[in-house]
């Protein structure tokens, strides 16, 4: 049994949209100057000695 299914199905709300009734304008929101005192950088602070390098040993291990 075939059920005809419309191409299109008619909106209700295209020619009569249901809206909110309009009311007051918000307040804006007023601009604020940034902080005086930045907030302090997240992690270790930068070092001031030059990065080492590291050397591994190799082991002088016999297989047997």
């Amino acid at each position: 049994m075939n059920i005809p299914i419309p191409a299109e199905t008619p909106d209700p709300n295209i020619d009569d949209p249901t809206l909110p009734p309009p009311g007051p304008d918000p307040e804006p929101i007023p601009e604020k100057d940034p902080p005086l005192d930045p907030q302090p950088p997240l992690g270790d602070p930068p070092s001031e000695a030059p990065p080492e390098r590291v050397r591994f040993k190799r082991s002088n291990k016999e297989t047997g």
